[in-house]
């Protein structure tokens, strides 16, 4: 009685070993981009923070009369290169500044609050440093002079881009910087966004995480 044997197919080594290689090719180019897609999400936090924060500050000017600095909450630690920035745990914020106070008095540039001051508090944990600069700025197209409350304003790239963007008068904070800053990625630079009175967020540091 003879047996009759079926051929028996399979994949050879080689075609395994392209497989792999395609494999392998696809994975680099599709990790960068999901990685790179990732920090740009994470970067909406930002975006969404400095709009409510400027919508704050505005509400503030119209109660109060100017725009006051806001000191970064205690305990937040500061964005640093070569640091990635570790996600921070808001909670209720620093509290508000006790009565009486006479907010847009004296050396109105220099005046400082909390969060709590204008109404703004984080939810949950935040991926980026927050504070805001009170600034006088005279006339179109003059240049800021800073009263920095916080971290790096004095120094930040986005300065021409808002230099003269509003507020006609000499005296008196009437605009703000509002800036948040971090380190997503923990590389060798600090990723800056601002927010102003006219700009509701503005990346400072364009394809920085």
């Amino acid at each position: 009685m003879s047996r009759v044997f079926k051929k028996q197919e399979g994949f050879t080594l080689i075609e395994l070993m392209i497989v792999v290689a395609i494999i392998g090719i696809l994975a680099a180019i599709a990790i960068p981009n999901f990685l790179q897609y990732q920090m740009k999400s994470r970067q909406s936090e930002a975006k969404t923070n400095l709009q409510a924060i400027k919508t704050s500050m505005i509400s503030f000017q119209g109660e109060q009369g100017c725009y006051v600095g806001v000191l970064p909450e205690v305990g937040q630690p500061a964005a640093a290169a070569g640091t990635k920035y570790v996600p921070w745990q808001w909670g209720q914020g620093t509290p508000a500044t006790p009565p009486p106070v006479q907010w847009c008095t004296g050396a109105a540039p220099v005046l400082q609050g909390t969060f709590n001051d204008i109404g703004f508090r984080a939810t949950g944990n935040v991926n980026y440093h927050y504070a805001v600069d009170s600034v006088v700025l005279a006339g179109a197209g003059a240049a800021l002079t800073y009263h920095p409350q916080g971290a790096g304003g004095a120094t930040n790239s986005c300065t021409a881009a808002i230099a003269g963007a509003a507020g006609n008068g000499a005296a008196g904070a009437n605009n703000f910087f509002a800036h948040a800053q971090s380190n997503l990625d923990g590389d060798g630079a600090v990723s800056t966004w601002v927010s102003t009175v006219d700009h509701g967020a503005a990346d400072c540091t364009t394809g920085v995480f």
